[in-house]
């Protein structure tokens, strides 16, 4: 607006609420409505006023700001025109508060977001130790260690959660967070289906018509989902032992109906190993031995010998077995025991 015609008005609006003054002091119901024309016409270029001197985004939508500007013009007599002046002005003086649409936009660009399907085919070839070295290391750059913490997730969960706990502390947050979405991941899988078959073997012991050997079947799956949780390295301190103690009990529930069931005796006997109670293991391979191959059972045999001292009676006791029938995993022992004779 030209200053000049700015002026003009504003001496206008001052000069129509003078007079409205004048007339509000004069008695007389015609004066009084006099006042109010008055006063009103002023309060109407007042708000004209006042809503062009206004900043863009506060003039919108127009209507309703010159509404407000009016009323408090006409309610409020140069105080309410002079204080939504004072107040847009210190508003504008003052910190801008963020928006939401702001921190939105300043969000942190998540390196996980940039890993395509197709990115991941150098990982998967890489052997499991070169891709742990590559998770833990912070001179890779971020999109190759999420590359090498989801590779993780093809990995057994029993060599995988040691890395994936050393990851809990890594000073990147993205890394953190994916080992222990993974971590927790495994830990909700297991635990469900320990929940589905807990109910399952609840459900038959309600049942009155239920075979003593669907029980134990039951009871034994239990134990080995039980089992799973130690094995895997999910369960630690208290929740470890806590976890072999409900498995003996389903366990031994198991072998009170079916006493030489060999998947329950294995189970048994991994338990006592795990648990340390040397007697309940030796219990255990003595069943073991006339029911199933030495094959099974001998490496456990071994390991006992060596938890009671027996060091003489391992050679034996490994002897049993020819060097085809043993796991990979396992020949590097048997070549240490019997070198002399190689």
């Amino acid at each position: 607006m030209d200053p000049i015609q700015f002026y003009k008005l504003a001496f206008l609006s001052l000069s129509l609420e003078s007079a409205a003054l004048v007339l509000l002091n004069t008695r007389g119901d015609a004066y009084f409505f006099a006042f109010w024309v008055t006063h009103g016409a002023a309060a109407v270029v007042a708000a004209w006023l006042v809503w062009t001197t206004l900043p863009k985004t506060l003039r919108r939508p127009r209507r309703y700001a010159l509404s407000l500007v009016f009323l408090l013009a006409l309610l409020f007599p140069l105080l309410g025109v002079a204080g939504l002046v004072v107040a847009v002005r210190i508003a504008l003086a003052s910190p801008k508060a963020p928006r939401v649409q702001d921190a939105v936009q300043d969000a942190p660009k998540l390196e996980i977001y940039a890993i395509r399907p197709g990115m991941d085919h150098e990982v998967d070839a890489l052997p499991p130790g070169k891709v742990a070295r590559i998770a833990v290391d912070p001179k890779r750059s971020t999109s190759q260690r999420i590359r090498a913490v989801l590779a993780l997730r093809d990995m057994p969960a029993r060599l995988a959660l040691p890395l994936l706990r050393q990851l809990l502390g890594d000073p990147d947050e993205e890394i953190r967070l994916l080992a222990y979405s993974i971590t927790s991941t495994w830990e909700q899988r297991v635990t469900a289906d320990l929940q589905k078959v807990k109910q399952e073997f609840e459900a038959l012991q309600a049942r009155s018509t239920a075979r003593p050997e669907a029980l134990a079947q039951a009871a034994k799956r239990v134990a080995e989902l039980q089992m799973e949780f130690i094995y895997q390295g999910l369960a630690q301190g208290d929740l470890r032992r806590f976890a072999l103690d409900q498995a003996w009990t389903y366990t031994q529930f198991g072998l009170r109906v079916q006493p030489n069931d060999p998947t329950l005796l294995m189970l048994q006997l991994r338990l006592a190993m795990a648990r340390d109670d040397l007697d309940a293991a030796q219990d255990a391979l003595m069943r073991l031995d006339e029911n199933v191959s030495p094959a099974v059972w001998v490496p456990y045999a071994a390991e006992l010998a060596w938890k009671a001292r027996h060091f003489t009676a391992v050679r034996a006791i490994l002897s049993q077995l020819r060097m085809a029938e043993v796991a990979p995993r396992l020949r590097p022992m048997m070549q240490l025991w019997f070198a002399e004779e190689g």
